[in-house]
């Protein structure tokens, strides 16, 4: 890996100023839609009261897979060890204090696995043998809380290491992951954090499309369902599972298992990819020590023609590498990514119609065990990310931000021992920057300005050459306001 930036002391963040609504008596019309179809604050004579466009958010439910290998009948389940953590973030992404009382803890079930009491704080405990976990929190607590998974594995029959944040749920999922092979295995986690029964239309596609009818599952509130892919797609190649949620919202991931022959190649837990869009980007792909290869859905009815351009730290990189993918209607395709000096790069698909993209590198060859580490395209940050990081031994981070379309200038914060450690980044279009993540316990980003796309990618690894363990995922989106609709008094 390239050199990496180093984080100066934290600087006094910049002075807000806010404005607070006025207090309304008796009954409150919401106005969140047409507003000025009919003017109840000019017919009546009253002027409207003042209303912050948002507020700090109040009620935070994410969930983590728990262990991904437990949980299916009939198989028994596989210890992986490994820890869950939780962070709050600090006064300083706030845009207003938060006041008041707050909760937020990690639970397993009815069981409480530890807890967050104040900003900036971090909370961790072991990973349960099985189910799920969740982070839940409200109140004053409730802006800026995010988690995070991890485990890892160096036995002869199971080899990687895997990281998986807590997510809310979503009801229009895409995992890439997978392949063929007696040996390759794929394990769907579907959680229902809700109250009420949710059902899941499971549809894997191919090279040509859906590669076999859906397949429903219902998952109970609070309950999670693990389904074995291998006897609907076992021999595809390059699969995409696309997961539709009716009756609420589902967390989902895709842990891809491989063992060639007796040779362990890795293991990796797939997040969603981000929604489908002409424009996706992976912005931490590690390309270098073994095969990178580009895969490409396209979920519509449509073929998709996308270019592709690999992003080093002085921006796009020359090569004679093919970078056109075509995938067929509903169908996925594969490109080979360019042999490139070890180390963290950004691949930006452009394509004529939505796609949906992710980035497979593999760690080591022939009968030498290896690694696998799956990248998926993420979402732009357009206030703040972040991301709780498992303080895993010999587990070193690096965390690599891309603009695209632009330029963007970013408030990076690292959480070490408890103090805030702050840096401002600027970056030109089409341009990266790695920082490093040693002794960090949390890491946000903070949108400042740009009129770029900001998107940020977590690598993990452990280990160097071929000994190296992999892990990579997107930093993703942290709810710190909520809207607030329009409000004033009637008459």
């Amino acid at each position: 890996m390239s050199a990496l930036s180093r984080l100066h002391p934290a600087v006094p963040a910049a002075t807000r100023v806010v404005l607070g609504a006025g207090a309304a008596a008796g009954l409150v019309w919401l106005a969140t839609t047409h507003g000025a179809t009919l003017d109840l604050a000019a017919a009546s004579g009253m002027r409207e009261a003042p209303v912050a466009p948002t507020a700090l958010a109040t009620s935070i439910d994410t969930m983590c897979p728990g262990n991904e290998l437990s949980g299916v009948a009939g198989i028994d389940d596989v210890g992986v060890g490994g820890r869950v953590a939780a962070a709050a973030g600090p006064d300083s992404l706030l845009p207003v204090p938060a006041g008041g009382r707050g909760a937020a803890q990690l639970t397993a079930g009815s069981v409480r696995l530890d807890r967050l009491t104040a900003r900036p704080d971090a909370a961790a405990a072991s990973l349960p043998r099985s189910g799920p976990v969740a982070l839940r929190a409200t109140g004053s607590l409730a802006p800026a809380v995010v988690g995070m998974q991890e485990w890892a594995a160096t036995r002869s029959d199971r080899r990687g290491l895997v990281t998986t944040p807590c997510l809310a749920a979503g009801s229009d999922l895409w995992l890439l992951g997978g392949g063929a092979g007696a040996g390759r295995q794929e394990r769907l986690v579907l959680v229902n954090p809700g109250g009420n029964p949710v059902t899941a239309e499971v549809t894997v596609h191919g090279a040509t499309g859906p590669v076999a009818e859906p397949r429903t599952e219902t998952v109970s509130p609070g309950g999670r369902v693990t389904v074995l892919l291998d006897a609907v797609a076992g021999e595809e190649g390059a699969p995409a599972v696309h997961v539709v949620a009716t009756g609420g919202g589902l967390h989902a991931t895709l842990t891809d298992s491989w063992i060639d022959g007796s040779t362990p190649r890795g293991v990796e837990t797939v997040v969603p990819a981000d929604a489908a869009s002409t424009v996706q980007v992976v912005p931490a792909a590690v390309v270098g020590p073994g095969k990178a290869t580009l895969r490409v859905v396209s979920p519509t009815d449509e073929e998709a023609v996308a270019s592709v351009t690999v992003i080093g730290r002085d921006g796009p990189v020359t090569t004679s590498a093919d970078t056109v993918v075509t995938a067929g209607a509903q169908g996925v395709a594969e490109l080979a990514l360019p042999k490139l000096p070890a180390g963290a790069y950004s691949v930006v698909v452009r394509s004529d119609t939505p796609v949906v993209a992710g980035v497979l590198t593999e760690v080591g060859a022939g009968r030498a065990p290896g690694d696998i580490g799956w990248a998926v395209s993420a979402p732009s940050i357009a206030s703040v990310g972040g991301a709780a990081l498992p303080a895993t031994s010999g587990v070193s981070r690096v965390l690599r931000l891309v603009s695209t379309g632009g330029a963007s200038t970013a408030e990076v914060t690292l959480v070490v021992g408890g103090d805030e450690r702050a840096r401002s980044v600027s970056l030109l279009a089409d341009r990266a920057v790695d920082v490093d993540l040693a002794g960090a316990s949390a890491v946000w980003v903070e949108r400042t300005g740009g009129s770029g796309s900001l998107r940020g990618g977590l690598v993990s690894t452990a280990g160097t050459g071929a000994n190296l363990l992999l892990s990579v995922v997107p930093l993703e989106p942290v709810a710190v306001t909520s809207p607030v609709s329009r409000a004033f008094p009637l008459p």
